[in-house]
């Protein structure tokens, strides 16, 4: 999966994950690859894949694809 990371100062992450892990509205999500798509609120917090703990603020997830885009404020 191809997950980008976007914030108000430009993209501060993207690369290639293989699991990707946040803490959403309802609840700890994640994403494998094949998921279908949805859109979800991010909470702040830490986003997590099988190698990185990235820190972020709130903002949202759109997955369609295998290509993951988070929008969020910087932490």
């Amino acid at each position: 999966m191809h997950l980008q990371i976007i914030t108000p100062t430009g993209t501060t992450y993207e690369g290639e994950v293989k699991r990707f892990q946040f803490l959403s509205a309802t609840g700890l999500m994640e994403f494998l690859p094949g998921h279908a798509p949805m859109i979800a609120e991010l909470k702040e917090g830490s986003i997590h894949t099988e190698s990185e703990e990235i820190a972020c603020g709130a903002g949202v997830v759109r997955i369609e694809n295998d290509e993951i885009t988070v929008i969020c404020e910087p932490s």
